[in-house]
C-alpha cells in the first residue's frame, strides 16, 4: 500500500500496537519495509555498518551470505570441515552485527559459493534465519509490508490468550534441523501442523504421508518453484478453502501444491508435521510469531 505522507516515529509505533490484534499486548521496538523480491521477503539489513538486502528465512536456522559479498564486506572465511576435510564452497563467516530498524544483534552467518546455491540465484545477497528472532516477537503485515519486531522478551511465560495456535521446533525429518511448525492450520476443515517457510512463494504444501488423513490426492501439472531446494515441481489443484482458528486465510478455491517428480526430490518430514506453509497463503493475512511464548497468530487484514 504507498502512503502520500510520512509517519512520525511515535505514529508508526501507535500503528504498530495496533495491528498486533486484540490477542497480544507486545510492544514493538522497530516497524521496517519489506519489498516483495519474486514472492520472496527482501528487507535492508546493515552488517557492520554495510547495508545489504536479506531474505526473510523462517524455515532455515542459520542466517547465510553469499561468498563474493562476504569478500566485498571483507569478512574473513573459515572452511567447513567434515571428516577433517573442507567442504568446497562453504564457510563460517563468524559472528557479526545486523541491525534490522532500531534493533541490533550479532549473527553468525554460514557462507555459500553461489555456484552451490543452485541454477536459480536468489535475489538477494543472503537471508537472516528465525534464530534472530528468539525471545522476540516477529509479526509480518503482508498487506502493507511491514515488519514489526520487539525487544528480547524475559518476563515468565504465562498461559496464551485466547484466540492464538502454537508455536514449535520440530526436526526435518528424524535427523535434519529443527525448523518453525505451526497449528492449527486447517485445509477443507482439517487441522493441519504446517512448516512456516518465508522462503516458500506458494501456498500450502501437502506432503505425501498426510494426504490420506486429509483425504486429498495429488492432482494439477507441475510448477516450478525455484527457491524452494535449489528448484522443485509441485503439482497445484484447487483447495476448498485455508483457515487458522476457525478463520478463513486465503480466497475459496486457492491452490494446495503437492510433491511432484523432478530432477530435485523434495525433502519431506517423515510424518512429523503434515505440511509446509509459506507466502501466497499470508498474503492478505497478519502474521504474528512470539519465538518467546511460542504462540502464533494468523489474522486476516481489516484492509481486505
Amino acid at each position: 500500500m504507498h502512503r502520500s505522507i510520512v509517519l512520525s516515529a511515535s505514529l508508526l509505533a501507535a500503528l504498530a500496537a495496533n495491528n498486533a490484534g486484540a490477542r497480544s499486548n507486545v510492544t514493538f521496538a522497530t516497524d521496517i519495509p519489506f519489498r516483495d523480491c519474486d514472492g520472496l521477503i527482501c528487507i535492508d539489513v546493515a552488517l557492520d555498518g554495510a547495508t545489504r538486502t536479506l531474505l526473510l528465512d523462517t524455515g532455515n536456522i542459520r542466517s547465510t551470505m553469499i561468498a563474493d559479498v562476504a569478500r566485498d564486506l571483507g569478512w574473513k572465511l573459515d572452511p567447513v570441515e567434515r571428516d577433517g576435510a573442507a567442504v568446497p564452497g562453504i564457510f563460517r563467516g563468524g559472528d557479526h552485527h545486523t541491525a534490522l530498524g532500531d534493533l541490533i544483534d550479532t549473527t553468525s552467518f554460514f557462507v555459500f559459493e553461489r555456484s552451490l546455491l543452485g541454477e536459480y540465484k536468489l535475489p538477494a545477497d543472503g537471508s537472516i534465519a528465525y534464530t534472530w528472532f528468539k525471545d522476540r516477537v516477529l509479526q509480518i503485515d503482508y498487506p502493507r509490508h511491514r515488519l514489526r519486531i520487539s525487544h528480547v522478551q524475559t518476563t515468565p511465560v504465562s498461559s496464551p490468550p485466547e484466540g492464538v495456535g502454537s508455536l514449535k521446533l520440530i526436526t526435518f525429518g528424524e535427523h535434519g534441523p529443527p525448523i518453525v511448525v505451526g497449528s492449527p492450520f486447517t485445509i477443507d476443515g482439517k487441522s493441519v501442523r504446517a512448516q512456516i517457510d518465508t522462503v516458500f512463494t506458494g501456498t500450502m504444501l501437502v506432503y505425501d504421508d498426510a494426504l490420506d488423513a486429509l483425504g486429498l490426492k495429488k492432482s494439477g501439472a507441475p510448477e516450478l518453484f525455484r527457491y524452494t531446494d535449489g528448484g522443485v515441481n509441485l503439482s497445484g489443484a484447487p483447495a476448498g478453502a485455508f483457515g487458522f482458528k476457525g478463520r478463513a486465510i486465503a480466497p475459496a478455491k486457492s491452490t494446495v501444491y503437492f510433491v511432484a517428480d523432478g530432477k530435485n526430490p523434495v525433502h519431506q518430514p517423515e510424518g512429523l508435521f503434515e505440511a509446509t506453509v509459506g507466502n501466497a497463503l499470508f498474503a492478505h493475512s497478519v502474521v504474528t510469531m512470539d519465538f518467546h511464548a511460542m504462540t502464533l497468530d494468523v489474522e486476516p487484514s481489516k484492509d481486505q
